[in-house]
């Protein structure tokens, strides 16, 4: 047995033409009956994360500000299927493995050069930060730079 609930929320706002402030977030709650009939948080529900974005287009230049981040899950909120994994997660001062918390900012332009042709750069996790998605047991690219030429027939 197991029940899960929580939230999502969007939001929209034009600051002034051109400009656009958007964000969007997301928690959820989960707790699941284990086999010995106690109850554990569930694996597969995230902590809180989300994504907010600063964007602004003129003509046929497009640019997007933007932080991602997700909240901590420390050792005592856990699943238990979870704390046994170390190798997965980071270690807190007391030698646990939890989830912490991470943000990061980013960059992005695109530029319309024609009605078939577009390039775009962006720099990700400008800050460097190292970062784990929650339960996913893969460290996050650090600072990456991006091209595209994007052409359409």
């Amino acid at each position: 047995v197991a029940n899960v609930y929580g939230f999502q929320a969007d939001l929209e706002i034009e600051l002034m033409e051109g400009l656009e402030f958007s964000s969007s977030i997301n928690w959820q709650k989960g707790e699941e009956e284990l086999d010995d009939g106690t109850t554990s948080p569930s694996r597969h529900a995230a902590p809180l994360f989300g994504r907010a974005n600063l964007s602004y287009r003129s003509g046929n230049l497009q640019v997007i500000f933007y932080a991602m981040y997700s909240a901590e899950v420390l050792y005592e909120n856990l699943p238990e299927s979870e704390k046994s994994k170390d190798y997965m997660y980071a270690i807190d001062n007391d030698g646990n493995p939890y989830s912490p918390s991470w943000y990061t900012l980013n960059l992005k332009a695109r530029y319309q050069l024609s009605d078939n042709l577009s390039v775009a750069a962006g720099l990700e996790n400008i800050t460097d930060i190292r970062y784990r998605p929650y339960s996913s047991g893969i460290v996050a690219p650090g600072r990456n730079l991006v091209f595209s030429l994007k052409a359409s027939f």
